[in-house]
C-alpha cells in the first residue's frame, strides 16, 4: 500500500475510533440531565465553530480567506450536511430507535459511492459494492436489528433515516472535492458555523410550533453538564471531524466512507465497557463482517495486480 493510501486508511480508521465516544456521552446527557437532543447538538457545533474559527484567527487567518464561490459552497455544505443532518439524526433516533438509525445512517458510504461515481467518474468495483453490503449487514448485527424489539419502522422512519445518510453524503463528496485546497479546519470552521446557525434557527422553530414555556436554546443549566459538553464538542467531535476530513486528501471518499462504519462496533464494546452492556455471538458476528468489509476492496485491488516479472 503506497505511503499516501496507508495515511488516509489511519486518518479515516482513528476518525471512526474517535467519533464513537461522542454517542455514549450525548446519551448521558440527556438522561441524566433531560436535556434536548437539539440543544446539545446546536451547541456542540457552536463551540466547534469558534475553537475553529478563533484558532485559525490566531494562527493562520489566511486560511480563512478563500474566496466567495468557495465560503458559499461551504456555507451550504453545513446548512445541509451539519444543521440539517443533525436535526434529521436525532428526528431518525425518536422515529426509529437509536439502532436502526444507526443502521440507516450508515447507508451513506453507499450514497457516497454512487455520488463519486457520478460527479467524479469513479468507478464502482464488484468489491466495493461486495464490502458495502458486508458492512451494513454486519452493522445491522452489531446494533442489533435482528432483536424484535429493536426492529421497529415505519415508512416515515424509513425515509428520514435515510435522509440523514444522504445529508451526510453531502459533506463527504463536498470535503473530497475541497480536500485539495482548502484546510481541513477551514472546512470546519465554515460548516460548523452554518450548520450552527441553522440548527439556531430550527431551534427558535420548534420554540415557536411547541409554545414551550423555555426556549430549546437555553435548557442546559447545570455546570457541568456544560462541561462535558465542551468536552465532547472539542474532544471526540472536532478530532473526529478533523481526521475525517483530513483523511479525504488521502483517499476517495468512498473508501474514507467504509472505513468510517468501524464506528459501531467501536461504540458497542465502548458501552460494554464503561455501561456494562453484554455482548451478544451475532455483535461479535457483525464486527468480523465490518472489519472484513473495510480490507476487502483492497485486497481485491491487490488481487487484480499483474504478478512481478521474474528472470
Amino acid at each position: 500500500m503506497h505511503t499516501p493510501s496507508r495515511t488516509g486508511y489511519a486518518l479515516s480508521a482513528l476518525a471512526a475510533i474517535v467519533w464513537a465516544s461522542t454517542a455514549p456521552g450525548l446519551s448521558y446527557l440527556i438522561a441524566r440531565y433531560g436535556i434536548p437532543g437539539i440543544t446539545l447538538a446546536l451547541w456542540r457545533d457552536l463551540l466547534i465553530a469558534v475553537v475553529c474559527t478563533a484558532g485559525l484567527l490566531i494562527f493562520r487567518p489566511t486560511l480563512l480567506r478563500i474566496g466567495g464561490s468557495a465560503i458559499g459552497q461551504l456555507a451550504l455544505t453545513g446548512i445541509v450536511s451539519i444543521g440539517i443532518y443533525h436535526a434529521l439524526w436525532l428526528w431518525s433516533v425518536t422515529l426509529n430507535g437509536a439502532a436502526i438509525a444507526v443502521v440507516l445512517i450508515y447507508t451513506y458510504p453507499a450514497f457516497v459511492a454512487l455520488g463519486a461515481w457520478m460527479l467524479f467518474r469513479e468507478p464502482i468495483t464488484k468489491a466495493h459494492m461486495a464490502a458495502l453490503a458486508l458492512a451494513l449487514a454486519g452493522c445491522a448485527l452489531v446494533v442489533r436489528a435482528y432483536d424484535p424489539m429493536v426492529l421497529r419502522i415505519s415508512w416515515l422512519g424509513a425515509v428520514v433515516g435515510l435522509l440523514t445518510a444522504l445529508t451526510h453524503t453531502v459533506y463527504v463528496l463536498m470535503g473530497q472535492r475541497n480536500a485539495p485546497s482548502i484546510s481541513p479546519w477551514t472546512t470546519l470552521a465554515y460548516t460548523m458555523t452554518f450548520g450552527s446557525l441553522t440548527l439556531a434557527a430550527l431551534a427558535l422553530a420548534a420554540d415557536w410550533l411547541t409554545q414551550a414555556e423555555r426556549s430549546y436554546l437555553w435548557t442546559i443549566e447545570a455546570p457541568e453538564a456544560w462541561a462535558i459538553l465542551a468536552i465532547i464538542a472539542i474532544g471526540p467531535t472536532l478530532g473526529g471531524y478533523a481526521l475525517f476530513t483530513q483523511s479525504l486528501r488521502y483517499i476517495p471518499g468512498k473508501v474514507a466512507g467504509l472505513i468510517s462504519v468501524i464506528e459501531a462496533p467501536v461504540a458497542t464494546l465502548i458501552a460494554v465497557t464503561v455501561l456494562g452492556e453484554r455482548l451478544e455471538l451475532q455483535q461479535i458476528a457483525g464486527m468480523g463482517m465490518i472489519l472484513v468489509a473495510v480490507v476487502l476492496p483492497r485486497l481485491a485491488s491487490r488481487a487484480r495486480q499483474p504478478a512481478p516479472l521474474t528472470a
